[in-house]
C-alpha cells in the first residue's frame, strides 16, 4: 500500500514536472516569436569578396546609417517597417551615391524581405536564429560576397539592448547564453524556412 502511494506520488510529480517544462519551453518560443516580430534588420550583400567590393559595401553601410540616423524617427517596429517601405527608393539613391563617389556604378537593389538569419552575436547582445524582416541591399548584379548586417530597429545598429518593450525580449537578447536562448535557437534552426520572401522591392 505504502509502495503504491509512493509510486503514485512520484508519477504525479513527474507529470507536473513535465507539464511545467513544456510550459516554460512554450513561453521561451513565444518570446522568440515576439522578438522576431519586434525586430527589423539591415542586411547589405556585397558584389564579391574583392577588396574593392568589400570597401564599397562599407561605404554603402556608412551612407545608409547616416541617412537612417538623420531621417528615420520610428519608435516601433511597424513604424520602422512602414518608413522603410516608403523610402526604399531613397535608400537606393543613398547607396548608389556612395558607390558613385567611389567611382562604381554597379547596380543596387533594395528590398524589404523576410528571411532566415543564423544566430548573430553582437558586442552587446545576441539575436537567436530565425526568420526576421529586413531591409536588404544587394550590390552588383549577383552578389555573393561577405555580408554585413545589424539591427535597424530597435537600436539603429548601435545596440538593441533595452530597446524592446517586453522585458523578456530584452533578457533573451542581452542576457547570458543560457538554456532559454538555446531553446529558441534550436527550435528555429529546425523549423524555420530558409526561403527568402520579398515583401517590397525598389524599382
Amino acid at each position: 500500500m505504502l509502495l503504491g502511494c509512493i509510486t503514485l506520488g512520484a508519477a504525479l510529480a513527474l507529470c507536473v514536472g513535465i507539464q511545467a517544462l513544456f510550459g516554460w519551453g512554450r513561453a521561451q518560443l513565444d518570446t522568440g516569436a515576439a522578438l522576431s516580430a519586434d525586430t527589423l534588420r539591415l542586411h547589405i550583400r556585397a558584389a564579391s569578396d574583392t577588396i574593392a567590393d568589400q570597401t564599397d559595401k562599407l561605404a554603402v553601410r556608412d551612407a545608409l546609417l547616416a541617412y537612417l540616423d538623420a531621417h528615420c524617427t520610428a519608435s516601433t517596429q511597424p513604424e520602422a517597417r512602414a518608413w522603410a517601405a516608403a523610402h526604399l527608393p531613397d535608400l537606393q539613391l543613398a547607396a548608389a551615391g556612395a558607390l558613385a563617389r567611389r567611382g562604381s556604378f554597379a547596380p543596387v537593389r533594395v528590398q524589404l524581405v523576410e528571411m532566415y538569419f543564423h544566430t548573430t552575436r553582437y558586442p552587446t547582445g545576441v539575436l537567436p536564429a530565425g526568420r526576421y524582416q529586413a531591409v536588404r541591399i544587394d550590390l552588383g548584379a549577383a552578389p555573393y560576397g561577405r555580408n554585413w548586417w545589424c539591427v535597424l530597429y530597435p537600436g539603429l545598429c548601435r545596440s538593441a539592448c533595452g530597446g524592446y518593450a517586453a522585458p523578456a525580449e530584452n533578457d533573451l537578447v542581452c542576457g547570458q547564453y543560457v538554456l532559454r536562448f538555446k531553446c529558441v535557437e534550436t527550435w528555429q534552426r529546425w523549423t524555420a524556412s530558409r526561403r527568402d520572401k520579398i515583401l517590397i522591392a525598389s524599382r
